[in-house]
């Protein structure tokens, strides 16, 4: 029986979604157990955390605990940096020195920038993933901060970034009349709002930074405190736009909230950039616009309102094959511990 530990303490949606994935994968290999080490304070029920397959699931109790309790793993995935700085000795502490067959890292986020996050900036200090036999970035990464690590060479392998298709599964709700979106870097919230009442939608937004003046057409709800009503928000959406400025440097930003969107199988609306015409064929799976103007956004959501019952229903299953193909947590997880066992 080959035994792996999942560290998972970076409290998020995102990665106890990665969990499940990785939960869902073990448990199709024979002859594996798997133990989940996190420290989430919030217990997500509205996502679930199950048992691991043939494991546990343990709360860190700190660096003392932790040594004590600490059993025999054949592999040690650190996932992400902790978001919490009382986690940062243990982390450390598991990436160089735990006693393990093997201790591999995989990013579900950007790399923290200097000074964001403390545990990152020890690791990159100590070179603390130098003795990891591999990591994963995300794709639009800076490999730079990545090799401060420790992680260079081919060890340093790149990911896109996935999404659980099986949480985000259609239920079969009728959309309704308004557009959706989420998110809170880089949004030019002011233009879809304009755009979406000239094309006859209302619009709702979650998001935790201020949109700006927005028309009365508009409904802004923080995201932070409203992430169990995401999916029941974009599911019953007539579409779900991401309006990134051009000035955000990160051309795959919007990814999250547009895969969980296809993996629905609602129709997005996106800016033109090269990262999404390898994932978005205009008007097949979803719609490309070339600018972020009020003009340009009604139009992409005027195509939207165009289409027919069925028109809609075959978009938005060739949107959920795209993800279920290029962008399924299942599948990467799946592949991953092929490629690891």
């Amino acid at each position: 029986m080959k035994r792996l530990l999942l560290v998972n303490f970076a409290e998020c949606p995102e990665n106890l979604h990665f969990e499940r994935a990785l939960a869902r994968a073990a448990a199709r290999r024979r002859g594996l157990a798997l133990d989940v080490l996190h420290d989430f304070d919030y217990h997500y029920d509205f996502i679930g955390a199950p048992l691991p397959p043939r494991g546990r699931r343990l709360r860190c109790a700190g660096l003392d605990a932790l040594k004590k309790s600490f059993g025999r793993y054949d592999v040690v995935v650190l996932l992400d940096f902790p978001k919490r700085a009382r986690c940062a000795t243990a982390f450390l502490w598991l990436a160089r020195q735990a006693p393990a067959g093997a201790k591999v890292f995989v990013a579900n986020h950007l790399i923290p920038m200097p000074g964001q996050n403390l545990a990152a900036d020890l690791a990159r200090k100590w070179k603390a993933l130098s003795g990891a036999k591999a990591g994963w970035m995300l794709e639009a990464d800076d490999k730079e901060l990545w090799r401060e690590t420790g992680l260079a060479g081919t060890r340093l392998r790149r990911r896109g970034y996935a999404t659980d298709c099986v949480y985000y599964k259609p239920s079969g709700a009728a959309p309704g009349g308004y557009v959706f979106s989420a998110g809170s870097a880089g949004r030019d919230y002011a233009a879809l709002a304009a755009g979406a009442k000239r094309a006859g939608f209302g619009i709702k937004i979650f998001t935790d930074s201020e949109p700006g003046r927005l028309p009365a057409n508009a409904e802004v709800l923080p995201l932070a405190k409203n992430l169990h009503n995401l999916k029941e928000a974009a599911e019953r959406a007539r579409a779900v736009a991401i309006p990134v400025k051009d000035s955000h440097v990160n051309e795959s930003a919007g990814n999250s909230i547009a895969f969980l969107a296809m993996a629905l199988g609602r129709p997005v609306l996106l800016k033109r950039t090269p990262y999404w015409e390898r994932l978005i064929e205009d008007g097949r799976n979803g719609f490309l616009c070339d600018r972020l103007t009020p003009a340009a956004l009604a139009a992409g959501l005027k195509r939207v309102a165009a289409l027919s019952p069925a028109s809609a229903r075959r978009l938005g299953a060739a949107a959920r094959r795209t993800v279920l193909k290029k962008a399924s947590l299942d599948r990467f997880c799946s592949e991953f511990l092929r490629g690891l066992l």
